[in-house]
């Protein structure tokens, strides 16, 4: 028998931990951030890693009232490596593995106490007897599929309606999922709630010496390049703001390179085409993936960032720039407007001309970039963790008896 929930007794959650396997983009941050808060408020927690289950926060090493909570186990390790290796060399076994995680998921919860909730931070959840909650994070493979992998299409196709069935609440990360979510999908819009992602303290104004050791690292200086953050894959569009960028003068590119910092992703060959000469001639540079630490001071060291996605559900990098005091030149994706308000400045994705306007705007402006900047503080300052943690918390009470 489950204990009966109310506001300030401590839950029994159980969460979805394979997005904190691979290095931490969008939906890892996520799950990252949102498993440290209800630690920090005294939930009991415990994460399913496909193979295994852990109370351990898979990531970089901290500690809540000095015990630690981040840090990969040899098993959590273990798992991410057996994961990779399947995916990338037996793709015939690797079909099969979500029938593997469901035992090793039944298993494990026959071996502790039973959660009174169940939530799964990643799209599609495993079968579990108790109430069920996903987080959507947008519906990019219905709108663009031609920007996805076609065995993650299948799987989504496949497993992703039967999960808007059977769970009770469905949390989206902004209205412009939630509207989505409708167009796209038989969903009832009575268990649909809205819960806005946060920022991560670290994300904030940053003095030229407070960057000084990490952009040197990287070969920029503090205000005197353009940063396009995320995963290299189609949806963001990338090739719109390398088209941008080359528009401009030679000696302003030289002087105000384009910094890509994000990890490798998918379908980029086109990509790898466009970028050879201005990576060859240093006017764009390739970052690849970067710690946390790194990224913060690179988002704060920047002039702006450029993110001209073509389709977002929220958009983490434009928040935690304007949360760093740094001008967003953002595509007119919905959910980027209805993330960056008025702090924003905006382009159509396709429009070329008006990315290398605004860029030289930015350039020249200081007074514009200063204008933004604090519109983007004063913006960034209604998202936080804390208190995405705490609606979350609240569709919980919804669902816990």
């Amino acid at each position: 028998m489950t204990e009966k929930f109310t506001a300030d007794a401590p839950l029994e959650i159980a969460m979805g931990g394979r997005a904190l396997l691979t290095p931490l983009t969008g939906i890892g941050q996520y799950a990252s951030h949102l498993a440290r808060e209800f630690v920090l408020r005294g939930h009991r927690l415990r994460l399913f890693y496909g193979t295994h289950w852990s109370s351990t926060i898979a990531g970089a090493q901290a500690e809540v009232s000095g015990a630690p909570i981040y840090g990969s186990s040899l098993r959590t390790s273990v798992a991410s490596a057996v994961k990779r290796f399947a995916r990338a060399y037996l793709p015939s076994t690797y079909r099969f593995l979500p029938h593997v995680e469901q035992y090793r998921f039944d298993s494990g919860l026959r071996r502790q106490r039973k959660p009174q909730i169940y939530h799964d931070p990643n799209f599609i959840p495993f079968r579990f007897q108790g109430p069920t909650v996903i987080t959507v994070h947008d519906v990019s493979w219905v709108r663009h599929p031609d920007c996805h992998p076609p065995r993650r299409l299948a799987y989504l196709r496949a497993k992703f309606p039967k999960a808007l069935r059977g769970t009770d609440r469905i949390i989206v990360v902004s209205e412009f999922v939630r509207d989505e979510l409708l167009a796209c999908f038989s969903v009832d819009e009575n268990k649909i709630d809205v819960v806005h992602n946060g920022v991560a303290p670290h994300f904030r104004p940053h003095s030229s010496d407070d960057t000084a050791r990490v952009l040197t690292r990287h070969g920029l200086a503090h205000g005197r390049y353009f940063a396009a953050v995320g995963t290299l894959e189609p949806r963001k569009n990338l090739h719109t703001a390398l088209a941008a960028h080359l528009r401009l003068p030679q000696a302003e590119r030289r002087a105000m390179p384009l910094a890509l910092i994000g990890g490798e992703g998918w379908l980029n060959d086109s990509l790898r085409g466009a970028l050879s000469a201005s990576l060859a001639d240093g006017t764009v540079r390739k970052l690849g993936y970067v710690s946390d630490d790194d990224i913060s001071a690179l988002t704060a060291g920047a002039r702006a960032i450029v993110y001209p996605s073509l389709y977002e559900g929220f958009g983490l990098p434009v928040l935690e720039a304007m949360a760093s005091g740094v001008p967003a030149l953002c595509s007119t994706a919905p959910a980027l407007r209805e993330v960056a308000g008025p702090a924003g400045l905006f382009c159509e994705p396709a429009d070329v001309d008006g990315f290398t306007e605004a860029m030289r705007a930015l350039i020249d402006d200081d007074a514009l970039c200063a204008r933004l900047a604090a519109a983007g503080v004063e913006r960034a300052r209604q998202f936080s963790w804390s208190r995405t943690a705490t609606e979350t918390l609240a569709v919980y009470r919804k669902v816990v008896n």
